[in-house]
């Protein structure tokens, strides 16, 4: 599948943006479907988006700066709750009833950092997490284009989105400068479709 061309068959145009727009709302759309998906059936689904990674945390901190989001954190086999940052103290106070022991492990992010309490070390400083990346596009206008670490089977989705995105924009232009209000009708309709077809593949759902 080129993504370019299609793109140029949904939108019916390759006039009016980039490249490098087109590939923008494709990251976008992976987002889109990821958080439609997750809402829709949960974490079985949820997991299809993410990559599943270990790592040694035995110093307390592991820097994830180039993940988008971290869903599923497990220390030394057992799941890790995830908490917000300034409820910590309540979590680390072993004097406390919410205190995070080995067998009820909890995790924060902080300033693109995770935590996972209580710190792990030896042989319990494995910890096994699953986090959603940074999406890029390679070879958007060859036979060869795709998604890095985003699953194939959902590329129509990210492609539909990002037809209607660039139909919306260009729509959007038409109408600011009063230049053809007819072909503006015409995109409004494929904007339409394109949105029917694109809840659609989601079981109907917004």
């Amino acid at each position: 599948m080129v993504f370019k061309t299609r793109i140029g068959y949904y939108t019916g145009t390759t006039d009016g943006y980039t490249d490098d727009e087109a590939k923008q709302y494709i990251i976008d759309g992976c987002y889109d479907v990821y958080r439609k998906y997750k809402a829709i059936k949960g974490f079985d689904e949820q997991q299809k988006f993410g990559v599943f990674s270990s790592a040694d945390t035995s110093g307390g901190v592991l820097n994830i700066d180039e993940v988008y989001e971290i869903f599923y954190v497990q220390r030394n086999g057992i799941p890790a709750s995830q908490v917000s940052v300034n409820q910590v103290h309540k979590y680390t106070d072993t004097d406390s009833i919410h205190y995070a022991s080995v067998n009820d492990p909890i995790f924060y992010i902080q300033e693109d950092n995770l935590y996972v309490k209580p710190v792990s070390s030896g042989s319990a400083g494995a910890v096994y997490y699953i986090y959603l990346p940074q999406y890029a596009v390679t070879s958007y206008d060859s036979a060869t284009s795709s998604i890095d670490k985003f699953p194939a089977e959902y590329y129509d989705h990210v492609l539909i989105y990002s037809s209607i995105k660039i139909l919306e924009a260009l729509m959007h232009n038409y109408i600011e400068d009063e230049e053809d209000s007819e072909l503006a009708q015409l995109m409004a309709g494929r904007v339409d479709r394109l949105k029917a077809q694109y809840n659609e593949m989601f079981g109907g759902g917004e």
